[in-house]
């Protein structure tokens, strides 16, 4: 059996991964949309900074939604099944 500590340790590392992931992701958008809107202009660590704040909202927002939706779905599937075994 893994202890706590290295199933934690695990974890987090695996997780670390794909945050780094996510964050480079909206790093990428923020720089990519600041210079489209602002293509002649320095950058603005204010207005980076707030969009980077909106960006990262609307992931966590998307991500919410997306684990609410996929638990529907299998509270959905499981009454069906449970639906269907007690009919028989």
């Amino acid at each position: 059996m893994l202890n706590k500590r290295r199933l934690v340790r695990w974890f987090l590392s695996w997780t670390d991964s794909w945050n780094e992931e996510v964050h480079e992701a909206i790093e990428s958008i923020v720089h990519t949309e600041y210079a489209r809107m602002f293509p002649n202009g320095a950058q603005d660590p204010q207005i980076v900074e707030q969009m980077r704040t909106f960006y990262y909202a609307r992931m966590m927002n998307t991500a919410i939604l997306l684990v609410a939706v996929s638990s529907l779905v299998v509270s959905l599937c499981a009454l069906v099944v449970s639906a269907v075994a007690l009919g028989h």
